[in-house]
């Protein structure tokens, strides 16, 4: 009764000032806290809620000063080796690795004064991206990252919760059409899932208490590379066969879901996960063409090399065609190759002294994130999806100030107290530099923020509520966020 009657008042265009006073008033049920979080959730617009993320995370934590805050008039032992270069933005320079990005930077924002309060990989990661500090047990974290909070407010969404993505075009096996800002308006659908991770991009990440059913759908492998496969994306043996096994699967299924007991009640709540995977692989395999999504070669090789035909290019492009197919939220391990090893130690950004010359890896790896990154906001303009998909660039903090020597080897050692976040498109403000650092790049100076601030404007893009509470594995409801606030110059 009570849902039909607020949707009558709803399809009436109740205004803000009748719908509080028949909610607290007219129905005596809803709380104030609820009338409050209902009204939030109703006033973010329909566009919002339609956009998608590409998060490239610098896995083992980005120089801020060897990327977007150099400092070319600290003493040497702080600016090192590399110099600075002047931007399109007036007295904004950026490190000389990244002359694309310098002449784009009119086109996006950088956040310059990023404090975290952990310097180890591993809570410095979960505190970035989940939002929650210092709430890891055993490497895990009691809290979703962002990625699975989008896929399940993202579920909770969509219509009758079925729908796993939406296509662009029926012609995506020639590539992603040109879309003049709008995706998914052919009445072909693709059916993929809301979340793909590329190459473990949140490999310290996790639901959580959201469970299994908002994990990634991992891509692994290097889509550079000519024999580049999606496992699982093709079908083996014939339909027969395939029906076959679907069928004990369903007898299965029976015999699970029959029966009491907190055994099988967990069983049960483990295969209504397993049916959400099974539904978004059956759809994968069987689909009429969602597989082609995946398929970076059918793009023209002049975007190919436009993007760079090496790992992290084509991640991006990879990327490109998987939100503009319709996914809503892509990860990627973003580490450009700077050590010639195609990124196979898992080093990342971990620059240390004892892992190489943090300098001559940045004239190598520079290049490469210049490219990817510059083509990735290019292409996305150019196809319209600039307020459709928002692009955020960061890890889970800086690298020291003073450069440290090992053996005679240069390199920058964690931390936590400054960092440097990238942000492109998703409606927000751009061509700003928000916030700095001291002369020598220790601590924010001007306008500090912490992790979680960037976390709120990316859900204030997408049109998430952070302030939602969601159920725990203890019962207790908890935010997706606890503190944090939208960055005012990115959204004002």
């Amino acid at each position: 009764m009570l849902n039909s009657t607020f949707s009558s008042h709803m399809g009436r265009g109740l205004d803000r000032r009748n719908f509080i006073r028949w909610a607290t008033t007219g129905c005596g049920i809803l709380s104030l806290p609820h009338v409050l979080r209902l009204q939030a959730e109703a006033s973010i617009s329909t566009r919002a809620k339609q956009r998608s993320l590409i998060l490239l995370w610098q896995d083992g934590g980005p120089s801020h000063f060897e990327t977007f805050d150099p400092k070319p008039h600290a003493p040497v032992e702080f600016r090192g080796e590399l110099g600075a270069i002047q931007t399109t933005l007036p007295g904004i320079q950026f490190c000389e690795v990244l002359p694309r990005l310098a002449h784009l930077a009119h086109r996006f924002s950088v956040i310059r004064s990023l404090s975290q309060s952990s310097s180890d990989h591993v809570v410095g990661s979960h505190n970035v991206l989940t939002g929650w500090e210092s709430e890891t047990e055993n490497s895990k974290s009691r809290y979703p990252d962002l990625a699975s909070v989008i896929s399940r407010k993202r579920t909770e969404e969509a219509a009758g919760g079925a729908v796993l993505g939406e296509s662009t075009d029926p012609r995506l096996a020639m590539g992603l059409k040109k879309t003049s800002g709008n995706r998914a308006t052919s009445a072909a659908r693709l059916q993929l899932p809301r979340y793909v991770d590329i190459s473990s991009g949140l490999h310290r990440g996790g639901p959580a208490f959201l469970g299994p059913i908002h994990a990634p759908f991992a891509v692994a492998g290097d889509p550079s590379k000519a024999n580049f496969l999606v496992q699982n994306l093709q079908m083996t043996g014939s339909p027969e066969q395939l029906e076959a096994r679907l069928r004990m699967l369903r007898d299965l299924d029976r015999f699970g879901r029959n029966g009491t007991g907190p055994a099988l009640e967990n069983l049960a709540e483990q295969m209504q996960a397993a049916d959400a995977f099974r539904g978004q692989a059956l759809d994968l395999l069987t689909g009429s063409g969602a597989a082609r999504a995946f398929d970076v070669s059918r793009e023209p090789e002049q975007v190919r090399q436009r993007y760079g035909l090496h790992t992290a290019g084509q991640q991006c492009l990879l990327a490109r065609r998987l939100v503009e197919a319709g996914v809503n939220v892509v990860a990627v391990r973003f580490c450009p190759d700077g050590r010639g090893d195609y990124e196979k130690t898992m080093i990342g950004w971990d620059d240390h002294a004892v892992h190489g010359n943090i300098f001559e890896i940045m004239r190598q790896r520079g290049p490469q994130f210049d490219q990817s990154l510059s083509a990735l906001i290019e292409d996305i303009s150019d196809r319209g999806l600039e307020d459709d998909v928002l692009v955020v660039v960061m890890g889970e903090f800086g690298r020291t100030p003073r450069v440290h020597v090992h053996k005679g080897c240069p390199g920058r050692e964690h931390w936590g107290p400054a960092g440097c976040a990238f942000v492109f498109g998703g409606g927000l403000k751009m061509g700003q530099i928000v916030g700095s650092t001291n002369d020598k790049g220790e601590q924010p100076l001007d306008r500090p923020l912490g992790y979680q601030s960037v976390l709120a404007t990316i859900y204030h893009s997408l049109g998430i509520n952070f302030t939602h509470t969601f159920v725990n594995s203890n019962g207790r409801p908890v935010p997706i966020l606890a503190q944090g606030e939208v960055i005012r110059e990115l959204t004002g």
